[in-house]
């Protein structure tokens, strides 16, 4: 007979629990959290948007090529693949330099990586933290984020190689001419 009562127990007692699950309120679907790669090209804060880079590597070695493109510094292997290699910096206006350790592949049918001077650390942030760059800001950072050191611009990897297909056409353009 208690073997009766405590599996009746147990019965009202789940009964109770599937019941109360549909008086309580819906819970709020986690945000989807938009992931960046906080990195440094010269002196200046970027970050780069997770999604948008298929690897990250440091140290990796590079091989010079001539080019009459100023941001190309030359090709690396990855996996098999030869990727071309563009200065970050470069692309964004800055002079161009030599010690770039870090190699960003971005996520592209080319295969292309982009040079930069540091990688800090990764953040993760609500897509409404995510706001328009301040005027002025570079153009291939059209959006920015706010983390302990201020207002940290978001390099578009897409833009970048929207420039570098620019800087190409215009100069098969000249050779043409």
């Amino acid at each position: 007979m208690s073997a009766e009562r405590s599996l009746a127990g147990a019965a009202a007692a789940l009964r109770g629990e599937f019941d109360r699950g549909f008086a309580a309120p819906p819970r709020e679907e986690p945000r989807a959290l938009e992931k960046l790669l906080l990195v440094r090209v010269g002196a200046e804060p970027y970050a780069l948007r997770l999604s948008e880079a298929a690897a990250l590597h440091a140290g990796h070695p590079v091989s010079a090529l001539p080019s009459p493109v100023p941001s190309l510094l030359g090709v690396a292997g990855f996996r098999g693949r030869i990727a071309l290699v563009y200065d970050l910096g470069a692309l964004l206006g800055y002079p161009a330099r030599a010690a770039l350790r870090w190699l960003v592949l971005a996520r592209s049918s080319d295969p292309i990586a982009f040079a930069f001077e540091a990688f800090e650390a990764q953040l993760s942030v609500a897509p409404d933290e995510i706001v328009a760059a301040p005027r002025g800001e570079r153009a291939l950072a059209r959006e920015a984020v706010r983390d302990k050191g201020g207002l940290r611009p978001i390099v578009q990897l897409s833009l970048a190689l929207e420039e570098i297909r620019r800087q190409a056409s215009a100069i098969r353009s000249t050779k043409e001419a």
